[in-house]
């Protein structure tokens, strides 16, 4: 992953994103919080990744 760390959203909203794309939320918004984030990762899958490595290097 090739992202600056100042780029980077804080892990928190990163981990709220991807919990609110598995509630029950409306689709029109689960697709506006998906954008969100390939819009700064590229895939929800980069996320994912930058939070457990995130994690692991706490």
């Amino acid at each position: 992953m090739n992202i600056m760390p100042n780029q980077n959203p804080p892990t928190i909203l990163v981990q709220t994103w991807l919990q609110l794309l598995k509630s029950d939320m409306e689709q029109e918004f689960k697709l506006e919080v998906e954008r969100k984030i390939t819009s700064v990762f590229g895939s929800i899958e980069v996320a994912v990744i930058y939070l457990q490595e995130k994690s692991n290097s706490t």
